[in-house]
């Protein structure tokens, strides 16, 4: 299904700083002996460019890491890239752990598959995708929030656009009032785009439910954590940039065509006496988004954009087959559990 490439080197030793994250004795956020190893899992689909961003970045927290009590890896997951990803990781990023998928898993078995090279030999992971750069010192405030506070699970951070404006961030399953974020708070939802976590959390709870393809796989990892009472927390001073889009814009009408099928089997299994309402809302929707293009076609004064209009009903359309072979048989959840 992937292959795994994995270069002899490890990472260059970082230089020792006195801003990096400093213990003298045994930290009980790891299972082992120091130095704490921090791994660092990255999926990516058709984002050459943003991936090397994001990885110097990595890599630049890492070094202001103090080398003999942090020790780094990354592993970066290619979910079949066509640009250039693979061979731009290799060339640039010879240190970087690569598995290279045959075709785009979708974001549950990308992530999973990391998952899966890092949790053995890690102490700490880090989830993110490739449209992240970490800004500086991030990394070791992160570390050390759970270095001092043993029962904290994973911690998220605040995200912004690359002018610099704040990203709105979802850190609750399910909220209705606004929360104060200008302040550390406990979150129900870190997240995949930018996390840390113990790694001995991924042994607990298992990995992201493979029978979601795109989006709401972090948010049934969430709540599965929660019922076995992990607890996160969002740290306001720690920071990072989101570009956002990232390789979804390459996968358009795959994400479409599994959203409402994968929204719908969230609810049936979380929320299980709304199933029957979420279902009907979802069909309203995907209703009135083709009567709204039909709208559109309707408007058209040539054959100019026809087929463009045709293929987004054909997509819905889809999509909606799906989410209602759901309804009638749910799927069963795929959720893989990790070796320590």
């Amino acid at each position: 299904m992937f292959a795994v490439t994995q270069n002899q080197s490890a990472l260059p030793k970082p230089e020792h700083s006195e801003q990096g994250y400093d213990t003298t004795e045994k930290d009980d956020c790891t299972q082992g002996s120091l130095p704490l190893t921090l791994s660092f899992v990255v999926l990516t689909y058709n984002t050459r460019d943003f991936l090397r961003d994001c990885l110097n970045s990595i890599l630049a927290e890492c070094r202001s890491l103090a080398s003999d009590l942090v020790s780094c890896r990354v592993v970066t997951v290619d979910n079949a890239s066509s640009d250039g990803t693979y061979d731009m990781v290799q060339d640039e990023f010879p240190s970087v752990r690569l598995i290279r998928h045959s075709k785009n898993l979708g974001s549950a078995k990308g992530f999973n598959a990391g998952v899966a090279q890092a949790v053995p030999e890690s102490d700490i992971l880090v989830i993110m995708n490739s449209d992240i750069i970490i800004l500086p010192g991030t990394i070791n405030k992160m570390l050390t929030f759970l270095k001092e506070h043993k029962e904290v699970d994973g911690v998220s951070c605040a995200l912004y656009n690359p002018d610099m404006t704040p990203q709105r961030t979802r850190t609750s399953i399910v909220r209705i009032l606004p929360q104060d974020k200008s302040k550390p708070f406990r979150a129900g939802f870190p997240g995949t785009g930018f996390a840390m976590y113990r790694a001995e959390t991924f042994l607990r709870v298992g990995g992201y439910d493979e029978t979601y393809y795109f989006y709401n796989e972090d948010l049934d990892w969430a709540a599965r954590a929660k019922r076995l009472g992990c607890v996160f927390y969002f740290l306001p001073d720690a920071s990072a940039i989101h570009i956002g889009g990232g390789g979804r814009r390459h996968n358009v009408s795959g994400i479409l065509k599994e959203l409402y099928r994968s929204n719908l089997y969230f609810y049936r299994r979380h929320y299980p006496r709304l199933a029957w309402l979420a279902y009907l809302i979802l069909k309203a929707e995907i209703a009135v988004r083709i009567r709204g293009i039909e709208r559109q076609i309707s408007r058209l004064q040539s054959n100019e954009g026809l087929e463009e209009y045709e293929q987004q009903i054909a997509i819905l359309r889809e999509a909606k087959r799906r989410m209602q072979e759901e309804y009638r048989k749910p799927s069963t959840p795929q959720i893989p559990r990790f070796a320590g």
